[in-house]
């Protein structure tokens, strides 16, 4: 039985997601759940089936039961916290890069076996620069217009180091981080899980530390200090933050995904900030 309940604004539209005390040993838990006729229920299925599997070591929240009927019904142990700080200069910037680095540590070999390789599920995604020129748009930013031939070029050229043993969460955002105590931070929403090299969920971060007010120089010298990255060309680097700048360039042209608001908008501030980033690593003009 519920003995209270504290509700959280959900993921999507039409969805619910709540904290609840239950009565007996007066336990928390978490709770999110969405009509199985949803456009999203598909996504809640995979988190599931992929939660319930990853190895509890792991910074992410623990699954403990899975109600799949006319609602699909995810309950956690409760992580009460909130979303991490990643402007500079915060204190939760430390946290969520430690988090990264626990992710490859925990997630090394890859627990699932099943899972796709990154390369198969984002190579056909990531490809927004060869989209956009074969017919370009006409509100395409001055500086895209004059290199888009050379980001077309470069938009494929992180496939050949995409390559690893690391279960990959595939979907880094803000949102799906959240902090739950001094020094630690959970990764949620493991619906696009891959197999593939570490570094790409970390440089899929780049955009959002961009939108947080990072300078590109202030980035480049958080990722040096990365030790997943040691090995790593920087130019295969730049070469999937143009893959990353392109889709968003391309998706936030797009109509708005079913059940979400807002994310277009987002998408294009993104790729304004990606701009920025690849145009400070490629002194291009």
């Amino acid at each position: 039985m519920v003995r209270r309940s504290l509700w959280q604004t959900p993921e999507f539209d039409g969805g619910v997601s709540a904290r609840l005390e239950l009565e007996r040993g007066h336990r928390w838990v978490f709770l999110k759940a969405i009509p199985a006729g949803s456009p999203r229920a598909g996504g809640y299925r995979t988190e599931a089936a992929i939660a319930r599997r990853l190895p509890p070591e792991a910074p992410t929240p623990k699954l403990l039961s899975f109600v799949d009927g006319e609602w699909l019904v995810l309950a956690f142990a409760d992580f009460d916290g909130t979303r991490p700080n990643l402007r500079p200069g915060s204190p939760d910037l430390s946290a969520v890069l430690a988090t990264f680095g626990a992710l490859g540590r925990t997630l090394t070999p890859c627990p699932l076996p099943d899972v796709p390789d990154a390369l198969d599920d984002l190579g056909p995604l990531l490809r927004g620069w060869h989209e956009l020129a074969k017919e370009r748009p006409d509100d395409l930013d001055a500086w895209a217009v004059r290199n888009l031939d050379r980001l077309v070029q470069l938009e494929t050229s992180w496939h050949p180091w995409s390559a690893g043993d690391t279960l990959l969460h595939n979907d880094i955002q803000p949102e799906y981080l959240v902090r739950t105590g001094p020094g630690r931070v959970l990764v949620t929403n493991w619906r696009y899980p891959a197999r593939g090299a570490g570094w790409l969920d970390l440089v899929a971060l780049v955009p959002y530390l961009l939108d947080a007010g990072h300078e590109p120089a202030d980035v480049d010298r958080l990722l040096r200090r990365r030790p997943v990255l040691a090995g790593v060309p920087v130019w295969a680097v730049t070469a999937f933050g143009v893959a990353l700048a392109g889709h968003a360039e391309r998706a936030c042209r797009l109509p708005e995904p079913p059940a979400t608001t807002g994310v277009r908008a987002a998408q294009r501030r993104l790729a304004g900030a990606m701009r920025e980033w690849l145009a400070y690593r490629t002194h291009w003009q």
